[in-house]
Order: C-alpha cells, then structure tokens, then sequence
C-alpha cells in the first residue's frame, strides 16, 4: 500500500497539488496504486455519476468517485482503450475514452489538465500498441535457423509491456518446423481513433 505522503508528493511533482478538492479519491489512491506505479497526470471533474478524480499513471487510466458509502473505481487498461475523443468548449473540455465494452465521459473545468491526460494516455496506447506489433514478428535465431532461415541481430525487447487482458491473449503453439507465433491480444490489433474537436460556445 502507498503512503498518503508519497501520493501527495507525485501529484505535486506533476503539479497537482489538491489540499481541499478530492481528498477521499486521493485516499483510495493509496490503497489502489501498485508498488512501483507511478502517477503521471490527474484532473478533477464530472462524470455520469457526479465529481470524480481521474487519474492517469504509468501503467493504466483510473477514475475513482468515493463518497459516503459509496465507491466507484474503474480500471482501464491502456491495451484496452480503442478511441479516444476530446472536445472543448469555453469553460470545460470533455474526454470520451471508448473500450471494446465500456464508454467513460468525463468533463473537467482544467482544460490543460485534462489535455495532459490526454496527451500521455496516448502516447502510452501508442507505446504498447507499438510494442505488441513488434512482438508479433520477434522470432528467436535458433527458431529461424530451424525453417532454414538466416538468424540476424537479436530482437529488441522493450520495456513497455501489457500483461494479457482478461485471458484473452491467445500464445501460438511451435512445433513441426513452424514458427511460434507471438502473444496475441485481440485490443491492439484495431486501430485507435483520437478526435479533437473544439466546440465554440456563444452566450
């Protein structure tokens, strides 16, 4: 579990610095964030439900709504997110943030905030997407050299990487001269949509 200090100080770093909005969502945060994980961006708004923290890290894109007796989490991984769509208007901007089975709009006062959850959520889908594209083609020299194949210069393995999202990644099977096919996850294999629209609003 984080310490509440720790998750204070890597908001600040990021320079969101919340003393009065959101501190039972900044709370939960510390029993949600894994050893290791890092907070890159967060911006307060409204969702569906009300007020909410929307919270981006290293490794995923968080939005955590606590109330008295009520909780909301939601866990998106970034291998998951298919389209993203922003939009402005005078005051506020709204995200739209689309997975395979789940659409999460979210409206924030901080435009700059909200576009840098933006900016770094794509950047990270761009990450992995790239990632798993370059796996899917890695083969290892004593696997080419069995199909009779020249081995080259060893593959380079980064280091982002997206554990397999609710058993779907599928591992394809060497044997018989084939070569082994690399870890499949069905979410990277469509393309992501990013829409920016600005909406002028006239009063």
């Amino acid at each position: 579990m984080t310490s509440l200090k720790q998750v204070e100080d890597q908001l600040k770093r990021v320079g969101c610095n919340f003393r009065f909005w959101c501190r039972p969502e900044i709370r939960e945060l510390c029993r949600i964030l894994m050893p290791g994980e890092t907070i890159a961006q967060a911006v307060v708004g409204r969702y569906e439900n009300g007020f909410a923290l929307l919270c981006v890290t290293d490794h995923r894109l968080l939005l955590i709504d606590k109330k008295p007796m009520f909780l909301t989490l939601e866990d998106l991984r970034f291998d998951m997110i298919s389209e993203i769509d922003y939009s402005s208007q005078m005051l506020d901007g709204t995200v739209r943030i689309m997975t395979p089975n789940r659409k999460l709009v979210f409206t924030a006062w901080n435009q700059a905030r909200l576009r840098n959850v933006l900016n770094y959520t794509q950047l990270r889908v761009s990450e992995i997407r790239q990632h798993y594209m370059q796996r899917q083609f890695q083969v290892q020299p004593q696997q080419l050299q069995q199909v009779g194949v020249p081995a080259g210069p060893p593959p380079r393995d980064d280091q982002y990487s997206a554990p397999a999202v609710g058993g779907l990644a599928i591992q394809g099977l060497g044997g018989g001269g084939e070569v082994p096919v690399a870890p499949f996850n069905p979410y990277t294999q469509n393309p992501m949509v990013l829409r920016h629209r600005r909406v002028p609003k006239f009063y």
